[in-house]
């Protein structure tokens, strides 16, 4: 059953979610042009309110508008990933360390680590997503680094696409879980080598590892 939070309220987010969850269900490819006429129709919504649902998702960075040529699926480049993929493996780890400094922290962090296990293996793909992205917005929350929150909506927007194709890739909600709990675990222990481990097989590898999938 969805959670309350999880159920669209207006016409605009029931449009939004519908077309979010193609995105990461692979339904609709990178780069792909959404034909508004035709995604209205199947969404039973207005142009309008489409219209307003695809300017929600391209801030999100779901979603790509150019003059004059309408709106795609945001693109993904090899290089781009990378670069973001070691924009990430610094930030992470400045909110993980951060994080093993203070026990308050840490609980702050194991109750984000509770909510996400208990949410992260949703049969929904839509509710995994969601999980997903709240972890990683909750670990930085509780680093309590004012730029790294102020950072965190603008690095949320750029990850949004990759961590969606991955997983509509993938699709192994374990695999998801068994390398945060790792994360986490090594958090908790505050053994710089141990994050720095973990950190690195969360964002470098895995960003290696979907790189050559999207190839093969």
């Amino acid at each position: 059953m969805a959670s309350p939070a999880s159920i669209p309220r207006t016409r605009r987010e029931f449009a939004a979610q519908g077309i979010r969850r193609a995105i990461i269900l692979g339904e609709l490819a990178p780069g792909q042009k959404l034909r508004e006429v035709a995604l209205a129709a199947d969404l039973g919504v207005s142009r309008p309110t489409l219209r307003e649902a695809l300017l929600l998702l391209t801030h999100e960075g779901l979603c790509e508008q150019e003059p004059h040529r309408g709106f795609s699926v945001a693109r993904l480049d090899a290089t781009a990933i990378r670069d973001l993929a070691e924009t990430r493996l610094l930030l992470d780890r400045l909110a993980a360390t951060a994080i093993a400094q203070d026990p308050a922290r840490i609980d702050e962090l194991s109750s984000a680590w509770d909510t996400y296990a208990s949410l992260g293996t949703d049969p929904d793909p839509l509710a995994q997503h969601t999980a997903h992205v709240a972890f990683h917005r909750a670990m930085w929350m509780a680093a309590h680094n004012d730029t790294l929150i102020r950072l965190w909506p603008t690095v949320e927007s750029l990850s949004t696409l990759v961590l969606a194709q991955d997983q509509a890739m993938r699709s192994d909600p374990n695999r998801a879980i068994d390398l945060h709990g790792a994360l986490v675990r090594a958090i908790s222990s505050g053994s710089t080598d141990q994050i720095d481990a973990a950190l690195h097989a969360h964002t470098r590898q895995s960003a290696e590892e979907f790189i050559s999938s999207r190839v093969h």
